[in-house]
Parts: C-alpha cells; structure tokens; sequence
C-alpha cells in the first residue's frame, strides 16, 4: 500500500554537525535499535503478505471443495475472486504505523550517530497516515467481528500523527536517549493499538480468525480426502493425483505462528525503547533480544509448514 509523504526534510538541525561532534555522540546502542527498527517495517509487511496469500488460498480452497461436495447455492456455479480477509485489513493498519514508527527510527539514526543518509528524507503525511490506519480498523471490525476499544484507537491513531511529525519535533534534539524518552509515550501507544488488532491470546483478534481459518481448511481436507477414499468410481491413479495436490498445498502453507512472532516484536519494541529512555543497564540486552525478534520474523516470512 503506498502511503502519501509530504514535504522533503533534511533536517538540518540532526545534520549540520560536522564529523568530530558527530563522532563524540555516536551511541552504539540506540543506533542498533534504530537499525532494528527501520528493517521491522519490512518483515511486518513480508508477514501480513504471506498470510493474506494463505487466507485467499483457503477461501479458494473452501470454495472449491463446497462445489465438489455440490454444497453450493441455487442457481448456477459462479467463480469469483476471494475477498479481503482478515490478515489484509490488519495490514491496512500495521503499514502506517509501521512508516510512524520507521520515521522515529530515521530520526533516532541520525541522533544516535548514523550515517547521513544518502537522500534526502521524505516525511510522512501524518494525517494520511492516520486516515489510513482509521479505515484498516473498521476493515478490522469487520473482518474479525473486534472492535478496538476506543481509548486504545485514538491513543494509538494520534500517536501515529506524532511519530510521523518528529522529523519536525524533534529538531531540536541533540540526544537520542532523550528523543527516546520523548517518543515512548507514543511508541507504547502505537505497540498497543497493533498488539489490539493483532490479537492480545493466540485465539483472538486476527491471528485468532486466521488460525480458525487454517482448522477449518484442514478439516475440509480432511473430510474430502476420505470421500475420494470412499468413492469406489475412482481408481488409483485418480486417488492419488487428489491427494498429491492437497499435500503439495499444505507443504507451502505459511508455518503457524507468524502474527505470534509479530506480536513478540511488538513486546521487545516496546522493552528495548524503555531501557534507552531510561539509561538502564541492560539497554544492550533489550536491544538485542529486539534485533532477534525483528531476525525471525524476517526469517518466519519465509518458512512453510514444511519447515
């Protein structure tokens, strides 16, 4: 989903340091974070992809196995396209808040001592940014019959609106620990709102619709696997070709777990964010125990049930 971006910032106050000044504020540990923080948006996206495709599949699937049990409607058989499921209308919100929190982490990189980058930065709209989150949680309600609570979504919409803004905001800040310290409440708020639309249990909200839709698509394998077993019209060869073709499907399924991984990041994020704000002492484990977080869901991205 391309989201708007505005004005071009080159934040002139986090780059007019020369090299000696930005040298002596390098901080190894918030430049980490910042680096995990920038790569997350591209494992989320990589995630909710993976399981939109599945969701859609399983629709195809469904569709397909209630026309060959003739379960179907009145009226002639029509094929139409799957609709937008569960794991798309999460997406819907975890892109913008994703970008918010990827623009805190340009900001935080700079800070922090990171190299300047090699164009010039494009801020978000952040009232885009919020408008497109908005409509990704009525497509949530709708899709996972969840409704946010309210003080969960406006907390979290218009900490969306103040991370996009800190390319702004935030251009007096010379510390990236205090820039830390500045952001957390909005951090903690956005963490919340997608820890919301994800699903607090592994049974609720959209891993819990889409761990449903994953039983029910294996029970009706299941249930049609043993009426081909049973249909004595069909010989060997005819058997087998069916089951082949529903092994193959189960082997790319995406493995279990991967809005679980999400939501562990979510955790961590918020962890390790909290231990640079505060200075504490185990601010490199935090951190690290986010880097390991943002590394498997990357790596989860790409695995099947098969393993």
């Amino acid at each position: 989903m391309a989201l708007p971006r505005i004005t071009v910032l080159l934040l002139p106050v986090l780059l007019a340091a020369c090299a000696g000044e930005r040298a002596m504020r390098v901080d190894p540990v918030a430049l980490r974070f910042a680096t995990a923080l920038e790569t997350a948006e591209d494992g989320a996206d990589a995630v909710v992809t993976r399981m939109d495709a599945f969701e859609r599949l399983a629709m195809r699937e469904e569709a397909a196995i209630a026309f060959a049990e003739r379960r179907r409607r009145a009226g002639p058989p029509r094929v139409t396209p799957p609709g937008a499921g569960a794991a798309e209308a999460a997406g819907l919100v975890l892109t913008p808040a994703f970008t918010a929190l990827g623009t805190y982490a340009h900001v935080l990189n700079q800070l922090a001592g990171g190299p300047p980058p090699e164009e010039p930065f494009l801020a978000p709209d952040g009232a885009g940014l919020v408008r497109a989150a908005a409509e990704g949680l009525d497509g949530v309600r709708e899709t996972t019959g969840k409704t946010v609570p309210a003080s969960v979504r406006e907390a979290g919409l218009a900490g969306i609106a103040a991370l996009a803004a800190l390319p702004v905001t935030a251009a007096g800040q010379d510390n990236p620990r205090a820039l830390a310290a500045q952001a957390a409440p909005q951090v903690g708020a956005v963490t919340a709102l997608l820890r919301a639309v994800i699903g607090a249990e592994p049974g609720q909200g959209t891993r819990g619709v889409l761990r449903a839709r994953r039983d029910l698509l294996d029970a009706s394998h299941a249930r049609f696997l043993a009426a081909i077993a049973a249909d004595q019209r069909l010989g060997p060869g005819e058997r087998y070709a069916i089951y082949r073709s529903i092994a193959d499907l189960h082997e790319t399924d995406p493995a279990p777990g991967h809005f679980t991984a999400l939501a562990e990041l979510l955790d961590r994020l918020d962890a390790a964010n909290a231990a640079l704000a505060a200075g504490s002492a185990d601010g490199s484990e935090k951190v690290a125990a986010f880097e390991a977080a943002v590394a498997r869901l990357g790596a989860l991205a790409e695995t099947s049930r098969r393993g």
